[in-house]
């Protein structure tokens, strides 16, 4: 019985982490870490944990502020803490522990300028985007500066510059990509956000001028991914073929937006093939820096 009970807490505190969500973000800060010094090694390992437990520590910190609003939610409600699964000190306890030993272990394996960007995307994100949330339905555009850190995080963390061009393409590229994510999640449940109290797209504009904004975005993130190959970040050419193929193929699936005609499950649809665009990316960044690396080619990417 003591072990289920354990098991039991284990899997409450997973759901708290939103490790869905957590890990990609980790993916992003180690694609960073391993374009500027591409070796796996426990330095890089050690960096995209360390910016895992920051992200999870944001991401409790943040349902903690928004406990209230995710218990008038039918899309949140059952979550640990507006379900009352998990009490707000013990919530609290586990931000701390994330928080700290994220920044000891982006610092240790990093830097410091690698752990104060950390922590600034933590107050950037529960001290800024949180409660303009609250504000306005835009909030979203600046709220998005935090998915273009990890990246940085990671670059940093190998000894690359905050304003190297590899490093500022990649944050404009996650930057770009976080928008449209959360205007499919506000087509489907803007209605809930607005009943939840937080001001919605859905209340100012129509679904139709709501699809012509995410298509708007959808199209931006592609632009800002073939920017890497035209700027020299992705070499290979066979790379930049497939780059190239999987964007037109996403802006063609996304097209669909543009009709009249659709349902939930068909946003369903855009979102993982969203999600899978940048997983891709992601996938095609290691793969040419790899590439680059057995070619034995010392090009300088800063």
């Amino acid at each position: 019985m003591k072990s289920n009970s354990f098991l039991n807490q284990i899997q409450k505190y997973l759901e708290l982490s939103k490790l869905k969500i957590m890990i990609p973000v980790s993916l992003t800060g180690f694609t960073g870490f391993f374009i500027c010094d591409p070796q796996i090694s426990f330095r890089i390992i050690l960096v995209s944990a360390g910016i895992l437990l920051l992200g999870i520590s944001a991401s409790v910190l943040n349902q903690i502020q928004e406990t209230d609003i995710d218990y008038r939610m039918k899309r949140t409600h059952n979550r640990p803490l507006p379900a009352q699964i998990i009490s707000v000190p013990h919530a609290f306890l586990f931000f701390f522990l994330m928080l700290v030993a994220g920044s000891i272990l982006v610092f240790s394996y990093g830097n410091m300028k690698s752990a104060f960007i950390g922590v600034f995307a933590i107050i950037w994100y529960n001290g800024i985007y949180t409660y303009a949330k609250r504000i306005t339905a835009f909030a979203v555009v600046p709220g998005a500066i935090t998915g273009a850190l990890p990246p940085l995080i990671g670059w940093v963390a190998a000894g690359g510059g905050l304003w190297d061009k590899p490093v500022i393409l990649l944050e404009f590229l996650f930057f770009t990509g976080q928008i449209p994510h959360f205007w499919l999640l506000v087509l489907k449940y803007g209605d809930e956000y607005e009943k939840a109290g937080l001001p919605s797209l859905t209340g100012i504009l129509s679904t139709q001028q709501i699809k012509r904004l995410t298509f708007t975005w959808v199209v931006t993130s592609v632009m800002a991914a073939l920017f890497l190959s035209y700027f020299g970040i992705i070499h290979n050419v066979l790379i930049i073929g497939i780059l190239l193929i999987a964007s037109v193929y996403l802006v063609w699936q996304f097209s669909g937006l543009l009709r009249p005609v659709s349902d939930y499950n068909s946003l369903r649809l855009y979102s993982i093939l969203l999600y899978s665009y940048y997983l891709l990316i992601i996938i095609l960044l290691i793969s040419d820096r790899i590439l680059i690396s057995h070619a034995g080619i010392n090009k300088s990417l800063s």
